[in-house]
């Protein structure tokens, strides 16, 4: 019984250090999708607002590897059935010796650097992606997106405090933009 109520109290300390902020000045939304369909795929412009919380930039700037995902879900109109699944990851490094941030898109293998934070995360604000569908039959579709740091892609020893701690929940909502495709 002592042991379990010790565990219970390293338990409460443990998540009362886990550095809550009162404000959120932080945080991933999507402000605006633009989905053009052209030949079996849709090519997709999405307006992006990414700021880092204050615990997230410090670990990027003592050597943290950061994954953000961008995920895509298209689905029919009339019966909700998910046509096409895609995700994108994006990474973001800090290289002390240069002072430089780093974002490679790991599919990709696109590697662009940056002399201020600031600048790496507008180039992912302003995003232009393709999305292959295959041939789509004519009718509405909606195309639902969310963007999240993910947690479980930061070191093993980090992981269990960032999923405690607000500072590290960036996710948005998930968004729906409806469109339509014609014949």
């Amino acid at each position: 019984m002592r042991f379990y109520a010790r565990l219970l109290s390293v338990a409460m300390l443990f998540l009362a250090g886990c550095g809550q902020e009162d404000a959120a000045d932080y945080g991933f939304g999507i402000d605006d999708v633009l989905v053009n369909r052209v030949y079996q795929s849709l090519d997709i412009h999405l307006q992006l607002e990414l700021e880092l919380s204050r615990q997230a930039r410090e670990a990027l700037e003592h050597g943290v590897t950061l994954t953000i995902n961008l995920e895509m879900e298209l689905r029919n109109d009339n019966q909700m059935i998910v046509v096409r699944r895609e995700a994108r990851r994006f990474q973001l490094r800090y290289l002390p010796l240069s002072d430089r941030y780093q974002l490679s898109e790991e599919d990709s293998g696109d590697l662009q650097t940056f002399s201020r934070l600031r600048y790496l995360l507008s180039a992912i604000d302003d995003l232009n992606v393709q999305l292959p569908t295959g041939p789509l039959p004519p009718g509405g579709y909606e195309l639902r997106t969310r963007i999240r740091l993910d947690e479980s892609r930061l070191p093993a020893p980090m992981q269990l405090p960032a999923w405690f701690s607000s500072q590290w929940r960036h996710d948005s909502e998930w968004s729906v933009w409806p469109f339509k495709v014609s014949v």
